[in-house]
């Protein structure tokens, strides 16, 4: 029988885990609001007062393509359509976008925003909170690992504001929804652990890899790669922990079926949807880390680019998928993190699966300087399915989540005075020269929707479901948005969508294609295109205008001016 003092235990103890649980939050809520305050001034001091006009994104196309996608989900599931099978880009033709970065995960996921507000706030929320959630969740699995707050929050910022993420927040939204990594990976220790059911782990692994690969299929199909990598090499590596090991790889399996099966339609869709022929062709060689890129910054870093632009300008890739850069100062401190904990097998783990990373990051052939030099492993596994299609320097978002790791770890070994004020200023440093160059504008874009698009008048010029060509082409053009604010009321002759570019599409435009930027198009070429598409309406971006009027004038074609749009009708004659 309880005595008294033991049912007062026992009353009290609610009490005490509700006050236990507050201060275990108050780590998480002080993370997120720095997180938030940094993703504010460094991207939304400019956006966030224009959510449905500006956006945080690069001046390119690929933003309004994604734009694109989060809204045609809730408007093909809503109106019972195939969202994969569809003839509203590249009319008439059906193609099946099903292979493409379609991003149904975040799309349905924020279908209220979306239809309250349309897809550009949709595109900014995600791009905003994106790096914050990453920050977030890293934050959460280095206070696991036992750092301290203030380290994990210094380890949290290196995920979430890496060189990487602020390449692929350019324009690549797929790309930059990574916080499903980290929280992989700590739902994987803890199950080590013995911290979590099988029960639950399994639906919440299943969940975190099934939303990882509705937002980007490569980066699944790397984290799972890789995951299974960290368990052999930890197998290897940390023999005390064998047992353990083997009893995870049950629910591991478990989480890893329920996630296919329940994304199954999509993964059918992903493999069997239409690509371009060749498209991925160069993706191995181009998409490359090179060897100084881990150590010179490039534009999208505050701190040296200047000074370092002719070499950057050398890397394979682009702007976008040359975010490799972690300096000198990080570097040094990494290693030294490792050294100083050697002796633990979870460092030794940490180190060889960092090393792997960025042997696999420098793709078929070594690059310094720009120049391919001796071959590598990726070059014995480039041809293997699925891994073809795969940019390997796109991986580098892992090699951010083992040095915040490693980071937070050397942080979290005190030292008394001095050397520990020393510690957290190199730390401090190191991290600050990873610090954006929002002066470059980079990350902020007015879209300037023309009004016609905007309202109802679109009604006025063109039939539901008629086809339109939307000038300048959607390659380098935002038509592909204009279609979805008018919630799909038109289907374009045109489209953009990366990987796919229609063999019949592709035809119609001719060589050199009409869509090419800088291409002076003959008014034979558009003619042909035109009629081949079943063109009705032609609607030219009158700020964007360029060489398109004298062109479309020798075709007999007369424009009236209405929202920001040249509108030309096409006589029933012609």
């Amino acid at each position: 029988m309880l005595s008294a003092a033991e049912i007062g235990v026992q009353r009290r103890a609610p009490v005490v885990r509700t006050a236990a649980a507050a201060l275990g939050r108050r780590p998480l809520l002080l993370a997120l609001l720095v997180y938030a305050v940094v993703e504010y001034a460094y991207f939304g001091l400019h956006v966030v007062p224009h959510l449905g006009r500006m956006c945080a994104c690069s001046a390119t196309p690929d933003p309004t393509t994604y734009m694109w996608f989060l809204a045609w989900w809730p408007h093909a599931l809503l109106h019972g359509l195939n969202p994969f099978d569809t003839n509203v880009l590249f009319a008439p033709d059906h193609v099946n976008l099903g292979a493409v970065d379609v991003l149904p995960g975040p799309a349905i996921l924020s279908t209220p925003v979306t239809l309250l507000f349309g897809p550009v706030v949709t595109y900014n929320l995600w791009a905003l909170g994106a790096p914050v959630l990453a920050s977030l969740a890293t934050f959460v699995l280095c206070r696991y690992l036992a750092a301290t707050t203030a380290a994990a929050l210094l380890a949290g910022y290196v995920y979430g504001f890496s060189p990487y993420v602020l390449g692929h927040l350019l324009g690549h939204l797929d790309l930059v929804v990574i916080f499903p990594i980290p929280i992989a990976v700590l739902l994987t220790l803890r199950l080590i652990d013995g911290r979590i059911s099988r029960r639950a782990f399994v639906p919440l692994m299943a969940l975190t890899l099934g939303f990882q690969f509705l937002s980007q299929a490569e980066l699944a199909l790397t984290l799972g790669l890789l995951g299974a990598c960290s368990l052999l090499v930890a197998y290897v590596l940390a023999p005390n922990d064998r047992g353990r090991i083997r009893a995870a790889l049950g629910p591991l399996l478990a989480a890893c079926a329920l996630a296919a099966a329940v994304t199954g339609v999509f993964i059918y869709q992903a493999l069997t949807g239409q690509v371009s022929s060749g498209f991925f062709n160069d993706y191995s060689t181009t998409y490359v880390a090179d060897a100084l890129g881990f150590l010179f910054p490039n534009r999208v870093i505050r701190f040296g680019h200047g000074y370092f632009q002719a070499l950057s300008s050398l890397f394979t890739g682009n702007i976008a998928e040359d975010g490799i850069y972690v300096g000198i100062v990080l570097s040094v401190v990494v290693l030294r993190g490792l050294a100083t904990r050697w002796a633990s097998a979870g460092t030794r783990v940490v180190a060889a699966m960092l090393a792997i990373v960025i042997l696999l990051m420098l793709g078929p052939h070594l690059h310094v300087d720009g120049h391919r030099t001796i071959a590598l492993p990726w070059n014995a596994i480039d041809h293997l399915p699925l891994l073809d299609h795969v940019a390997p320097v796109r991986m580098g978002v892992y090699v951010y989540l083992l040095v915040a790791i490693v980071l937070a770890g050397w942080l979290s070994r005190s030292r008394p005075g001095r050397l520990g004020a020393g510690k957290w200023l190199v730390a401090v440093i190191a991290v600050g020269l990873l610090i954006p160059n929002i002066g470059s504008g980079l990350w902020r874009t007015d879209l300037q929707n023309p009004s016609l698009f905007t309202t109802s008048a679109y009604r006025q010029v063109t039939a539901r479901g008629s086809t339109v060509l939307a000038l300048p082409f959607a390659q380098i053009g935002q038509s592909m948005l204009w279609q979805a604010e008018t919630g799909f009321y038109f289907k374009l002759a045109d489209g953009y969508v990366g990987a796919l570019a229609p063999l019949d599409w592709a035809r119609d435009l001719g060589s050199p294609p009409l869509s090419q930027f800088g291409v002076r198009a003959a008014p034979a070429a558009l003619r042909g295109f035109r009629v081949a598409r079943g063109v009705r309406t032609v609607l030219l971006d009158a700020d964007e205008a360029g060489t398109w009027p004298p062109v479309l004038a020798a075709l007999g074609l007369h424009s009236r001016l209405l929202g920001g749009v040249l509108v030309y009708q096409v006589p029933r004659n012609l």
